[in-house]
C-alpha cells in the first residue's frame, strides 16, 4: 500500500489570513528590502531588487489576495519563491513555522468565497487552532496577465 503524500508548507501571516506556500517552491525567505519602484506598474507590483545579481520582481500578497496592501514592519518578509522559470519575491506580513499535512487533509474552498478570491487558493487545512489557506503559486503568477486583461479592458 502505498503511503499518502505529504506536504510541507510555509505559513505565513497576511492580515489576519494564515496561508501556506509549498515548501518545494520556495527559495529563501528574507527581511523586506525596500525595492526599486517601477514607473507604471499596477499597485500589487512593488517593485524590483538585486538578489546576488538576479532582478526579482517583488508582488505584494496581501493586495492580490486581500485586496490590502502589506504594511512594512519589522516582521515583514519576502517569501523568494520559484514560479515557471522565473523568480519572484512574494511580501507577506509575518513568516511562521513549517507544517507538514497529508494530501487527503487538503479540503476545497466553500462555494461561498467570491471566485476573485478563490482563484487564489489550492484549498484549506484544518490546523490544531485555525484554518490554513494554501496558495496557488501558480495561480499568483498569472497575476500580471490576469489584471492586465481587467484593466485594458
Amino acid at each position: 500500500m502505498s503511503k499518502p503524500r505529504d506536504n510541507k508548507h510555509v505559513c505565513c501571516r497576511i492580515g489576519g489570513m494564515l496561508v501556506g506556500i509549498d515548501l518545494g517552491r520556495v527559495q529563501e525567505i528574507n527581511r523586506i528590502v525596500e525595492p526599486t519602484f517601477v514607473p507604471l506598474m499596477e499597485p500589487w507590483l512593488r517593485g524590483v531588487i538585486n538578489l546576488r545579481g538576479s532582478l526579482v520582481t517583488v508582488l505584494d500578497l496581501g493586495l492580490i489576495v486581500r485586496g490590502e496592501s502589506t504594511a512594512t514592519s519589522v516582521r515583514t518578509r519576502t517569501v523568494v519563491v520559484e514560479i515557471g522559470d522565473e523568480v519572484c519575491g512574494l511580501v507577506v506580513d509575518e513568516v511562521g513555522d513549517v507544517v507538514n499535512f497529508e494530501s487527503a487533509a487538503l479540503e476545497p474552498l466553500p462555494n461561498h468565497l467570491p471566485p476573485e478570491q478563490r482563484k487564489w487558493f489550492r484549498g484549506l487545512v484544518q490546523m490544531a487552532t485555525e484554518l490554513l489557506l494554501v496558495v496557488d503559486v501558480d495561480a499568483i503568477g498569472q497575476v500580471g496577465s490576469e489584471l492586465g486583461k481587467a484593466t485594458t479592458a
